[in-house]
């Protein structure tokens, strides 16, 4: 990717966190950036407001995003003008956003007519996501309606969140958190070829430390392969299949659960 960007003298481009991380991995590893880029547009999963630091540190003009197909894709984004990294951005002007009642963000004036074969779609479009505004009008996601689980202690938890910390460390390729009922959470996680338990382990540690004591992993267990479209465990556009890979791990998951715990946060 990098190589391609050098050749064609990009001046902007659009990136998935995955790729930007690999990207700033490259640049942390003395490789040149493309010294033509004005404008990296990033979004499709949560970016770690800890990536985008790193990439400014490399002088990477990163602008995080977020879209959706059913809304004419792009609904936010920051810009050179306006930026605050931990947000999406603001609001486009032609979109209508709102929220429910639960925080879902609810999205008007460019929604799509419906999907084919099926009924109008309801509008305005909720698009699943959770998340508010603060004073000056930048968007926050906070996570999937559908995958937010609460502890046993009454705490609200949206696994991307934490996926997305864990995942920002190179021992971890994917990650998939659960803790709905329970006293602590833990995590089914994909190491990385090369690296060890004891690598995956110092990750998770690490971003244990950025997290606050809520939301951190007390236990993990390793996958047994990665996560992929084809084992029916990850959607065509990336997605974690919750139920699915915790069906696969559900006695491994129990068993961490079962085990006396004196993990000290």
């Amino acid at each position: 990717m990098l190589q391609a960007l050098h050749d064609c003298a990009a001046s902007s481009a659009i990136l998935a966190p995955q790729m930007l991380q690999a990207m700033v991995l490259a640049g942390e590893g003395g490789m040149p950036m493309p010294a033509g880029l004005r404008f990296v547009a990033v979004g499709g999963a949560p970016v770690s407001p800890h990536l985008l630091a790193r990439a400014d540190q490399l002088g990477l003009p990163v602008f995080e995003g977020y879209g959706l197909s059913e809304c004419a894709s792009v609904v936010a984004l920051n810009t050179p003008a306006s930026r605050r990294i931990g947000s999406v951005g603001r609001p486009l002007p032609h979109v209508a956003l709102s929220f429910s009642d639960d925080g879902e963000i609810l999205l008007g004036g460019s929604a799509f007519l419906g999907y084919l074969g099926q009924e109008t779609p309801p509008q305005p479009w909720p698009t699943g996501d959770l998340g508010h505004l603060d004073a000056d009008g930048f968007l926050h996601l906070t996570g999937r309606a559908k995958s937010l689980f609460i502890t046993s202690y009454g705490r609200n938890v949206a696994p991307e969140w934490v996926e997305r910390e864990l995942t920002l460390h190179p021992a971890i390729a994917q990650a998939a958190v659960y803790g709905e009922a329970r006293a602590f959470n833990v995590a089914v996680i994909v190491m990385r070829p090369g690296y060890s338990a004891a690598a995956v382990e110092a990750a998770v540690q690490l971003a244990n430390r950025v997290l606050p004591d809520y939301a951190r992993i007390a236990s993990w267990l390793p996958a047994a392969a990665p996560f992929t479209p084809s084992s029916g465990q990850l959607t065509p556009n990336g997605r974690l299949k919750r139920a699915a890979i915790e069906s696969a791990y559900a006695d491994a998951l129990e068993s961490l659960y079962q085990k006396e715990s004196d993990v000290v946060f």
